[in-house]
């Protein structure tokens, strides 16, 4: 009887270690805890699976993530690549660095949006503007061809329904713009309601696989870190 009794206590001991170790292994952080930080891209896959991101640094691109939705970063000549596709990036891939040259510390804003819990997708909207004292978006926005009627110079752009996913180890995360995406794109009227921007199909932004990098340094090191 001692004997049995025994081996049913190690049986037990055996089985909540196993429902214990189980639930800290499928314990989810939630997704929008989990986006707050600085990150930095580390991977742009297009469809075909080639990684784009040299493309993208001047000198690196990050993004900060902020606990009241707030986005900074030196993404821009990224979000044009999203918006406009590669074809339409690689004509204009050498004046990018003189629109949106971050050596300055002066970046780009925007927001993201994530419901409660652990969704696996988010919205992500992304300010595009020329920085001051350098060539404006609108010289860009002339050489992709957008009509006189579009060249404003700040649009906001809103992609809905962004893939996210983390590594175990919450240190990494990836973003998929792919087919569940959608995309719509405003600017502001001058009570800051959002005018629907007609300068470019919303159809047509690029899918892709971004892989981004937390980080431990706020923004500002990040980038003077890699000047």
């Amino acid at each position: 009887m001692t004997s049995y009794l025994k081996t049913l206590a190690k049986c037990l001991f055996v089985f909540t270690a196993l429902v214990a170790l189980s639930a800290c292994t499928t314990e989810e952080k939630p997704t929008k805890s989990s986006m707050e930080s600085v990150w930095t891209v580390s991977h742009v896959y297009d469809e075909s699976g080639n990684d784009l991101a040299s493309k993208f640094n001047f000198p690196i691109t990050a993004f900060h993530l902020s606990s009241d939705n707030t986005v900074i970063s030196t993404a821009s000549p990224l979000i044009m690549y999203i918006v406009y596709g590669d074809n339409k990036y690689t004509q204009i891939a050498s004046y990018v660095d003189q629109v949106f040259n971050y050596a300055n510390l002066d970046f780009n804003g925007g927001e993201f949006f994530v419901a409660g819990g652990t969704p696996d997708r988010f919205t992500l909207e992304m300010k595009l503007e020329g920085l001051p004292g350098q060539k404006t978006l609108t010289t860009l926005l002339d050489m992709l061809g957008v009509t006189q009627d579009y060249l404003d110079l700040v649009v906001y752009h809103k992609f809905m329904d962004v893939g996210v996913d983390f590594s175990e180890d919450y240190n990494t995360m990836t973003w998929y713009f792919d087919g569940t995406t959608s995309a719509v794109y405003n600017t502001k009227d001058n009570n800051g309601n959002y005018i629907l921007w007609g300068g470019w199909p919303v159809a047509n932004f690029s899918h892709c696989t971004i892989e981004l990098q937390k980080q431990t340094r706020d923004i500002t090191q990040v980038v003077q870190d890699a000047l």
